[in-house]
């Protein structure tokens, strides 16, 4: 059995802003399911204590952390959800309304406050590890958030002798925690001003955690391959270049217990591979609220995302203006840049009858419109691993994606017998169209082949089970 720390920003059912959450929850399930005991590490922020009261950790603890500035550190241990979680309370640090910042202005303390968030658990785990009965293996960092830890890991004696190693999972090496020296008073209080792997006068948090880290992990094989190169390496092709001989890909699972069309409470008539018509009951319903025309021989395509250029809005948005001309109806719901706001806004009152925009997120919105769609569009700019095409293949909602990161390795194109959806390869207008045209053609020429389509789909499955084993082989080379 392995002892594993889950080092992370934000975990699903208490704070989240994107995948990384679905990970830091569904992962350590799935280690524990094979019988090994995964924990959790991660910051008290406010909206965690809203639903974890300190009053109800099992256990605290409190110690100083004399950096620089000497922060007061407690520690509260709950049980949540099956998992064992700590909290590391700096209140300085983390009691604020935001996660990382208020709105779309981050905070400028966030080398600081991530700085110190990962010499605390280091900290912790050596001087507490008797009482906690639990001392870590491996320690499992995620983004540039705790991507300090290798680099931390490896400048420590204790940690240098102890039975334990680092990995570094990158969900999106586009967010690398760049700071000023100035900025991270705490890690240069600790590791000085001069160190080989700074950047002159910054301090690149995820470039240090793929230098330290045992191993270094993408969320999808073709991720780390893209990342190997330099288009697709998020400016540090050079690094990668030289860490190439430890970085893998492991292909995110999927949390079927919350994305299944047969046990949804969330959609208007839950269906499955078996009773397709049903599905049409919640497209029904999906026009309905959207106050588009009710008619089940209209293809809906729908989107669901953040509004941001990573997600292909800057090519989504011209194909709009001439999608709204054929016979179909498009759904786009999200958050995020107001640019891309604006523009959709604007596209949705000129087209009432073809476009429905939603300004907001919630996750009955996100169910129904997986449900109630024939296609499901993810054209991302780049793509890690990405989630959303697997619920719209859990769904029967065909994926329209580009062969980009996980999304080439998850979604099998129409030209091929084992096809699951469609796939375009540039990033661009023109591109995209076309494979919107094809899937409507698809769909409105060869409706007994796209109901096996749907079928197919429908019985693709990523599970937690495979990815945890995958991650405990990459244990396991670290350990011999």
């Amino acid at each position: 059995m392995k002892n594993i720390l889950f080092a992370v920003s934000e975990i699903e059912g208490l704070v989240k802003t994107g995948g990384l959450a679905d990970v830091a929850k569904a992962l350590p399930l799935a280690l524990n399911k094979l019988g090994h005991n995964a924990r959790i590490v991660i910051p008290y922020y406010q909206q965690i204590a809203k639903i974890l009261p300190k009053d109800n950790a099992i256990k605290s603890y409190a110690f100083p952390l004399n950096l620089n500035i000497t922060y007061q550190v407690n520690v509260h241990v709950f049980e949540h959800t099956g998992l064992t979680i700590y909290c590391v309370d700096i209140a300085t640090l983390f009691d604020r309304s935001g996660i990382y910042g208020d709105d779309y202005h981050a905070f400028e303390d966030n080398g600081e406050r991530f700085s110190v968030f990962s010499i605390a658990i280091l900290y912790f785990f050596q001087h507490f590890a008797t009482q906690l009965s639990f001392s870590p293996n491996i320690i499992h960092c995620n983004d540039w958030h705790t991507a300090l830890i290798p680099m931390l890991f490896k400048h420590d004696d204790y940690w240098k002798q102890a039975n334990c190693d680092t990995i570094l999972t990158i969900h999106n090496g586009a967010f690398q925690g760049i700071f000023s020296k100035k900025s991270v008073p705490s890690l240069i209080s600790k590791l000085g001003t001069s160190h080989p792997n700074y950047e002159h006068d910054v301090v690149n948090f995820l470039k240090l955690g793929i230098v330290f880290a045992g191993r270094v992990v993408a969320v999808s094989p073709n991720y780390a391959q893209e990342l190997l190169t330099e288009l697709g390496s998020h400016h540090l092709f050079d690094i990668f270049q030289q860490v190439k001989h430890k970085t893998s890909g492991i292909l995110n699972g999927c949390d079927y217990k919350d994305w299944s069309p047969e046990q949804d409470q969330l959609i208007h008539t839950p269906y499955g591979p078996n009773s397709l018509e049903k599905k049409l009951e919640n497209k029904k319903d999906l026009q309905q609220q959207a106050g588009l025309t009710v008619d089940a021989n209209i293809p809906i395509v729908a989107q669901v995302c953040r509004l941001t250029d990573q997600k292909g809005l800057d090519y989504l948005i011209p194909a709009l203006r001439e999608l709204v001309q054929h016979k179909v109806q498009i759904l786009v719901a999200g958050t995020g840049d107001p640019i891309y706001v604006d523009q959709l806004e604007f596209l949705a009152q000129k087209h009432p009858d073809k476009l429905h925009f939603h300004h907001g997120y919630s996750e009955k919105l996100a169910h129904s419109y997986m449900a109630g769609a024939d296609y499901f569009l993810v054209p991302s700019l780049f793509e890690p691993c990405g989630l959303t095409q697997m619920y719209a293949l859990a769904y029967g909602t065909l994926p329209i994606v580009r062969e980009v990161g996980g999304l080439k390795d998850t979604v099998i194109d129409l030209a091929f017998d084992d096809a699951t959806g469609v796939v375009f390869s540039q990033p661009d207008c023109s591109h995209l169209i076309a494979a919107i045209r094809r899937g409507l053609l698809f769909y409105r020429e060869y409706p007994e082949r796209y109901k096996n389509l749907q079928v197919r789909a429908m019985d693709t499955k990523f599970l937690w089970h495979d990815s945890a084993n995958q991650y405990l082989e990459l244990y396991e080379t670290l350990l011999r």
